[in-house]
């Protein structure tokens, strides 16, 4: 998984198992952005380490 948050247009860009996907937000701040981006990739299957 990668993350990149956009500081320009507010959005966010993450690669998951091979797809690409944007979030145009506009979000807050990186925290805010990184936040979204990780619940998307729950719902995609990710399970983070405990």
């Amino acid at each position: 998984m990668t993350i990149v948050f956009d500081v320009l247009s507010k959005s966010v860009l993450i690669v998951f198992r091979g797809k690409i996907t944007i979030l145009p937000g506009p979000f807050q701040d990186k925290k805010a952005a990184i936040a979204a981006a990780e619940e998307h990739c729950r719902k995609l299957g990710w399970s983070p380490e405990p």
